[in-house]
């Protein structure tokens, strides 16, 4: 135990030492990862705790007996809820990848929170991330294709979203500024073109202390985890599928993330309406938090401009509401790309039987994604 607890203090001086030192966030970053590693393998090889790719995964059954609870009393608004997110994720094109099983309520509701999620709280969470955080994210390639988009008009854009939802807006915006990244690097070896070098990537982490504010990004991270872990784990009990753990993810000493463990064998065996809205649950459950949070956020934010509230209390609760809205409606959005380890390459592989498509487009998206991280290798 006090090796552990040495370790751990250890381990918290190093990490606040890092993020005080006066150097680019690429650099702390790179300090930070290989101090977790380095964590996370004393840990795993001294307590032979369970863990995956080097992640340390710190599993209980404490949860399981409150999601049987909410499974057994809200059952019916959780599979509403997940058929609406079909909708908002798909849009039209629900109708062939869930196969018509969404009811024309949800497919209303879902088309409700699809343009609210798109037309009011995205734009925000855009603004709030470049503007307030001056970070560039996924989000910025998706808000390039708005833009642009907007030159066509509002039509275009609710279009888009209404053929095939947020899913193929987000597909959109990350294969349009991949072609974009990817024609400046060929001017770049081509012609000399140093316009690369001036380019902001399309993606980046989401790191507290590091590119987020350190205890209101954390804040912000845990209730987009367990929103999103603990929807799939709800619908998995509403359909009959056991959870035999629940529990967070460390790197190192570092929560970053949560997850349900299903039994995999009987969910791969369940039909796939049952899959869908397992799996769909997630994002969906981001997208509708991202507007529940978005309310107060703006509240507070109106009244900062008109009778300029301000002070430490105010500015904390602002930036975590902020943060929340933002990253859940981020992660939401970004998980139902067709991409491994994704929930969107799940709902794919499982709707659609023409593998060869499946694969495709997770090679394509993949691609794309990757393009809009090349820009950081080229700034000094």
């Amino acid at each position: 135990m006090i090796f552990l607890v040495l370790l751990i203090a250890l381990g918290i001086f190093l990490f606040w030492a890092v993020l005080g030192m006066e150097i680019p966030g690429l650099w702390k970053f790179g300090i930070i990862f290989i101090e977790m590693v380095v964590i996370s393998r004393i840990l795993i090889k001294k307590y032979k705790l369970p863990n995956e790719i080097g992640l340390i995964l710190l599993k209980s059954k404490k949860g399981i007996e409150i999601i049987d609870l909410i499974a057994a009393r809200y059952g019916k608004i959780f599979t509403f809820m997940s058929d609406m997110g079909s909708t908002a994720a798909y849009g039209l094109l629900s109708l062939v990848i869930t196969r018509k099983h969404t009811s024309t309520a949800s497919m209303l509701s879902g088309f409700l929170v699809l343009f609210i999620a798109s037309f009011l709280v995205a734009p925000m969470a855009f603004v709030f991330l470049f503007n307030v955080l001056g970070i560039g994210s996924l989000d910025e390639s998706a808000g390039s294709v708005s833009v642009t988009l907007g030159d066509f008009g509002f039509i275009t854009v609710a279009g888009i979203l209404l053929l095939g939802g947020l899913f193929l807006f987000i597909l959109a915006g990350i294969a349009f500024y991949g072609g974009f990244v990817l024609v400046r690097i060929g001017n770049y070896f081509l012609y000399g073109s140093e316009e690369i070098l001036k380019t902001d990537p399309g993606a980046t982490f989401l790191l507290p202390g590091i590119n987020l504010p350190f205890f209101e990004g954390i804040i912000a991270l845990i209730v987009v985890m367990l929103v999103h872990e603990g929807s799939h784990a709800i619908l998995a009990r509403i359909g009959k599928i056991p959870v035999v753990s629940s529990g967070i993810v460390l790197f190192g000493i570092i929560p970053i993330g949560a997850f349900i463990e299903p039994d995999e064998k009987k969910l791969e065996k369940s039909d796939a309406m049952k899959q869908t809205r397992v799996v769909v649950a997630g994002p969906t459950s981001n997208l509708l938090m991202s507007i529940l949070v978005f309310i107060p956020y703006l509240g507070l934010l109106l009244l900062r401009n008109m009778f300029g509230l301000q002070g430490m209390v105010f500015d904390f609760v602002l930036i975590t509401l902020g943060l929340t809205f933002a990253l859940n409606f981020i992660v939401g959005a970004v998980n139902l790309l067709p991409l491994p380890l994704f929930d969107g390459y799940r709902l794919i592989d499982v709707n659609v039987r023409n593998k060869l498509i499946v694969k495709s487009l997770m090679y394509v998206t993949l691609a794309f994604f990757i393009l809009n991280f090349l820009p950081w290798f080229f700034r000094a």
